[in-house]
Formats: structure tokens, C-alpha cells, sequence
């Protein structure tokens, strides 16, 4: 590689890097909630709605309630996986389309492995309707907390160890650059969020919106603090083509169409 590549500042357009942002945490969240809401049709429970931050199933028995509950979470890590596994085929794509697909894998990993935490921690949320009823509580919520706090750290570890592989450019500029790209899209996911609360039926304050924020600004906390640990030798930083984003139209107008789908039509409900 040339001194030219190694010396010259690397492109980090912010408006692509929000467009992309936006549309991970739209699929993410709607996929989270799409999955509730095709448990409850698969297990013959009756869907009432489904929403942008909740779904609302009529389940009529108790394991069927849990399996609903528990699909969500489940899912999450299930495509956490398969996305990693396209993202390490996937070196010769578009900057921008690996940083997507490392966004939202792990997004998934964030999303499966808070609940466990969430769940453990304060008795509410999907695993929480899956553990009810089972005793002693104190234990099944231990060790989720546990279980779900190791998933958390494997999946950071696995995040960072495939930046350390994509993100490039010179080793003294490479932690600015990723940390700009995990803060701009923490504070984007945060927002497509609190925007989708301003169109729920039951409104602003009530739970699927608090409920929605909670998880958005817990499960993605590691886009804020991550990088503490990408600094240390214990993460292989590539000095590679540098991972720039450069201003693209396409993901700009794509992510206004998903946004608006996400927010507002997906956020107003929909009845069945």
C-alpha cells in the first residue's frame, strides 16, 4: 500500500452513515416484532396487532404465550449468526454494504442477548413471560442475567474482531473513524425509534414506547463504549483500503422510504 493511502484522511459521509443506521434499526426492530407476530399466526394464537414497536397476540394457552414471547430474542441471534457469516464472505463488497451488515448483525446479537439481561434483571420482557411460572425465579432469572451478560461480551468480541478486519486505514486513525460511525448510529437508531413512539395509538408514554426506547438505548450501549476495548492489542487491526462511506443517494432515498414505512405506517398499527 502506498504512504498516500496510509496519510490521507478517509471519507465518513455522516448523511450515508445515518441512511444506514436508520434502515438497520427499522429492519432489526420490525423483524423483532414481525417474528412475534408470525409466532402467534404459526401457533394458533390470534394476532391483533402489529406494530412498529409492539405486536399483540391473543394466545390461547399459556406454552403457546411463551413461545411467541421466546421467538423474538431467539431469532435475533439466529440471524445475528447467518449475517456474520455473510459478512466474512463479503470483503470484496461496497464499504457500505459491510458496514450494514456489521450494523445489523449486530444489532440481532444486541437485541437476542439484552432481553436475556432485561428479562433477568427486572422481571418484565419476552424471556420473562417465558420463565413465569417456573421456580425458584430467582434462579432462572440468574442465570439469564449470567448467560445473557456472556452473550453480550462473545458478541462485542466478535464485532470488533471483524472492524479490526474491514475497517483499514492507518492503525492511529482507525479508532476515530469506527467510533464516528458507532455514535452516529447510536444516535440514529434512538431517534427512528423515538419518532416511531410519536404515532403509537396508546401514546407517547405508554409502554410499547418506553419499553421500545429502553431497549434501544440499553441493547445498543456498546456502540458508545466499544471502542474502550477495540484500542487494545487484543483486537488484529488490518492496515488495509481504509472503509470509507461516501456519499450514496441510493441508501439516502432508501432509507427514506423504509424509515417512513417503519415510522409511520408500521407505527400507527396494524389492526387484523
Amino acid at each position: 500500500m502506498s504512504q498516500a493511502v496510509l496519510v490521507r484522511k478517509p471519507v465518513v459521509d455522516w448523511l450515508t452513515v445515518v441512511a444506514i443506521a436508520a434502515i438497520a434499526i427499522s429492519f432489526n426492530v420490525a423483524f423483532h416484532e414481525g417474528v412475534h407476530a408470525l409466532t402467534c399466526v404459526a401457533v394458533g394464537g390470534n394476532l391483533q396487532e402489529y406494530s412498529a414497536l409492539y405486536e399483540s397476540c391473543d394466545s390461547p394457552s399459556v406454552s403457546q404465550a411463551k413461545m411467541v414471547a421466546g421467538s423474538a430474542p431467539t431469532y435475533n441471534l439466529i440471524a445475528g449468526v447467518f449475517l456474520w457469516i455473510i459478512l466474512r464472505n463479503s470483503r470484496k463488497q461496497a464499504s457500505e454494504i459491510q458496514f450494514f451488515l456489521w450494523l445489523f448483525m449486530l444489532m440481532n446479537w444486541f437485541y437476542g442477548a439484552g432481553y436475556f439481561i432485561f428479562s433477568g434483571i427486572s422481571n418484565v420482557g419476552d424471556w420473562a413471560v417465558v420463565i413465569n411460572g417456573w421456580e425458584p425465579s430467582w434462579l432462572w432469572r440468574g442465570l439469564m442475567t449470567i448467560v445473557g451478560t456472556l452473550l453480550f461480551m462473545l458478541f462485542v468480541r466478535l464485532g470488533l474482531q471483524e472492524l479490526g478486519k474491514i475497517v483499514g486505514g492507518d492503525v492511529d486513525e482507525q479508532i476515530h473513524r469506527a467510533n464516528k460511525l458507532c455514535i452516529l448510529s447510536y444516535i440514529t437508531s434512538f431517534v427512528v425509534v423515538l419518532v416511531a413512539g410519536f404515532f403509537c395509538p396508546y401514546g407517547f408514554l405508554s409502554l410499547p414506547v418506553t419499553a421500545g426506547l429502553f431497549a434501544a438505548l440499553g441493547a445498543l450501549s456498546p456502540f458508545l463504549w466499544m471502542m474502550r476495548w477495540f484500542r487494545t492489542d487484543n483486537f488484529v487491526k488490518l492496515v488495509n483500503e481504509p472503509l470509507e462511506i461516501h456519499r450514496k443517494w441510493q441508501w439516502i432515498a432508501a432509507a427514506i422510504t423504509v424509515v417512513f414505512t417503519y415510522v409511520y405506517i408500521l407505527g400507527r398499527t396494524l389492526y387484523f
